[in-house]
């Protein structure tokens, strides 16, 4: 009876190990061919696609109007009337300051009857010189006599058109330092005037972008009253560079006819120097640097794929890949340490 008792306790003992090494140790140890599982890699992705970028600089310029003008007197004078309206447009001619003219009108008035009586004695002298009856010499001083008065007058005439302040062009005036009675000469200035229809964009660019711009090309720029972005376009370019700032100047246009552009004001300016169409740009950070250069790790089939890659323009966030993805690639952004070649991977987030 004991050595049943002893023969059944070991056939359970054998029973529970075999039990033990099925359930318990088969997890740990894998397959009975001993290999173990490899593990899933849980990664983000970005799916490669052609992308338009623009590569573009930013500069810092100055409002200008089209035209501007200080108005001042040619000659010492007293304005005796003014005629323009403080922030008022005005056309072209049109008068804005009178200056006393009474003794310039007096004299030609003086001069216009002393043309006439010469005219008078130059017809007669003329008349006598075909009869014979006086010399070539004579008549000749009579005309001269005649022509200088005429002179003289036409001097005074261009002094008294110089009594008239008039606007060179249309625009917009400003204001007036001066008022009626005022004693002015050539080095006050009576007010300014400015053509703001159209405005200037005066900026500079470093040399080195003296060949990336060219007339007639559109620029945008901002200003700090304005919301929405404003288009130029670039009229002229210096020619030279300033050899003190190595910079270039550069002149754009623009239109302002609700006048909402104030001149004298910065803007900031951006310019669109070059554009790529149809370009795949991927993270900087998919990028595995080696000695055989760049690679990325692409996804086919829930694998992964190493893929050797040439490099072209970068920022601090994306690269232009100019060989070695197309369009459509998955690539791997995290994890990258950990993969390897046929690494299975899981992708738990797609940029």
């Amino acid at each position: 009876m004991k050595r049943t008792f002893i023969i059944s306790a070991f056939i359970l003992v054998v029973v529970t190990l075999i039990l033990l090494k099925i359930f318990v140790f088969s997890d740990k140890a894998g397959p009975a061919t001993g290999l173990k599982t490899i593990p899933v890699i849980p990664v983000e992705c970005f799916i490669a696609k052609d992308t338009s970028v623009n590569y573009q600089i930013e500069t810092v310029g100055t409002l200008r109007a089209n035209e501007y003008v200080e108005i001042v007197s040619e000659i010492n004078r007293k304005v005796v009337a003014i005629y323009m309206k403080e922030g008022a447009f005005v056309p072209a001619g049109a008068l804005l300051f009178k200056l006393d003219d009474a003794d310039i009108v007096a004299r030609i008035n003086k001069l216009t009857i002393e043309n006439n009586l010469a005219l008078a004695n130059e017809a007669r002298e003329k008349i006598l010189l075909s009869k014979g009856g006086i010399s070539q010499e004579r008549f000749d001083e009579v005309s001269n006599l005649r022509q200088i008065i005429q002179a003289e007058i036409d001097v005074l005439k261009v002094d008294l058109a110089k009594t008239s302040i008039i606007a060179p062009f249309a625009g917009k005036i400003g204001l007036r330092n001066i008022s009626v009675g005022a004693l002015v000469n050539p080095e006050m200035t009576l007010a300014t005037l400015q053509d703001i229809r159209r405005i200037k964009l005066d900026f500079s660019i470093p040399e080195r972008y003296s060949h990336d711009l060219r007339a007639g090309s559109q620029i945008s720029f901002r200003l700090d009253y304005l919301t929405n972005p404003v288009m130029a376009v670039i009229e002229a370019i210096e020619p030279t560079v300033d050899v003190n700032t190595r910079t270039l100047m550069v002149r754009a246009v623009t239109s302002n006819d609700n006048g909402a552009l104030v001149p004298g004001t910065s803007a900031r300016v951006t310019l669109i120097l070059k554009e790529w169409n149809k370009n795949i740009f991927i993270p900087a950070n998919a990028l595995i640097p080696s000695i055989k250069g760049y690679s990325v790790f692409l996804i086919r089939k829930g694998l992964a794929d190493p893929a050797l890659v040439k490099t072209g323009l970068r920022n601090s966030d994306f690269v232009l890949i100019t060989e070695g993805i197309d369009a459509g690639d998955t690539l791997v952004t995290t994890n990258l340490l950990r993969i390897n070649k046929g690494s299975p991977l899981k992708i738990v987030k797609i940029d």
